[in-house]
């Protein structure tokens, strides 16, 4: 953003998630579904209470998940054409990738379904929230790790603050299947003792530069770092937080991508420790579970937080003492392999 250019205030109207807690609601807030499985699929709501029969029968669960979540975010809002729809996935429509993979093999490269070729890309989902929305305005997929949403979100951010767009809706979606876990395991990226379980993501929000009685909050800013040094990494911050005219003295609670993996969650704290020794610490990957989209319901959850007043008591750091008070914002932290680090500052509506 240019020096003399007049910053816009920004704000999430909506957002809805589907995943391992109950889809499309917020009860997870009040009593959040445990599991101590290592694989756990995303819960599904009804589909055809909002999708055509046929549209349930010839579409993968990733591809139904995210126009049913986002069909619900376009009704509260009222905002049925977006000036952008901008989508972060990972690894795209996974299950009917494989599935177009399998019939290569089995039918030997002869008489192949086009179905699941049509919906094995990254940007199907973008672009069939497009069609089934009617809309023809700027669409884009990012597809890059566990920044995948964030970049999304960052692209959203930049535009809104260029002028560009006033309203966009931006997603994380992302599915598991068995085989593909399997090698994460391998890896030591789940399915390590003591860790959260493996899961899946969908979450659609609304953006809007026009401030609403019922937005969830303000996105008040968004830094994303490749392999910053410890003065880099602090100049950033702060960088941030004054651009919003804050401090780190003024930040409510950080809310961190711990999940149990000792390789993961080493950057977080050394982070905290260095950065926000006095301020408390929230996580979310042991309600929503691990996977590369999780930093979507990570931003979810603390709108939904900021919405409420209040951070429910399950979302603390065990190892810290310290509670917030007065909940006025939170700082969501995302580091991918310790080197990628994403900043998203929200503030109370």
């Amino acid at each position: 953003m240019k020096p003399d250019m007049q910053r816009k205030r920004i704000y999430i109207q909506a957002a809805e998630q589907i995943s391992i807690q109950q889809p499309l609601s917020e009860q997870w807030m009040e009593d959040p579904i445990h599991y101590k499985d290592v694989l756990v699929k995303a819960v599904n709501p009804s589909f055809r209470d909002y999708l055509a029969p046929n549209d349930v029968r010839r579409m993968g669960n990733l591809m139904k998940r995210a126009l049913v979540a986002t069909l619900k975010v376009l009704d509260e809002t009222q905002t049925p054409n977006p000036e952008a729809i901008i989508t972060g996935t990972s690894l795209g429509s996974l299950d009917y990738s494989e599935r177009f993979l399998d019939a290569l093999i089995v039918n030997d490269e002869q008489t192949l379904s086009p179905t699941y070729f049509m919906q094995s890309t990254h940007n199907t989902v973008g672009s069939t929230l497009s069609i089934y929305s009617k809309n023809h305005s700027y669409n884009t997929t990012y597809s890059h790790g566990a920044l995948s949403f964030d970049l999304a979100l960052l692209d959203a951010w930049m535009q809104m603050q260029l002028g560009k767009i006033s309203t966009a809706l931006v997603g994380g979606y992302d599915e598991m299947v068995d085989n593909y876990f399997e090698l994460l395991r391998k890896t030591g990226y789940v399915g390590v003792p003591g860790m959260v379980p493996c899961s899946e993501t969908t979450m659609s929000m609304m953006l809007n530069t026009n401030v609403a009685p019922d937005h969830l909050c303000e996105l008040a800013g968004i830094c994303i770092l490749h392999r910053p040094d410890a003065n880099r990494l602090k100049t950033q911050v702060e960088k941030l937080l004054s651009e919003a005219n804050m401090s780190r003295a003024d930040i409510s609670s950080v809310m961190t991508g711990v999940n149990g993996n000792a390789d993961n969650d080493k950057p977080y704290l050394e982070l905290a420790e260095e950065l926000f020794p006095d301020k408390p610490l929230l996580h979310y990957k042991h309600i929503f579970g691990e996977n590369h989209t999780s930093s979507a319901l990570g931003v979810y959850a603390a709108a939904h937080c900021l919405k409420r007043g209040t951070i429910p008591s399950f979302m603390y750091d065990s190892r810290h003492t310290f509670w917030c008070e007065a909940l006025q914002n939170i700082l969501f932290v995302n580091i991918t392999r310790g080197r990628e680090y994403s900043f998203v500052l929200l503030k109370k509506p």
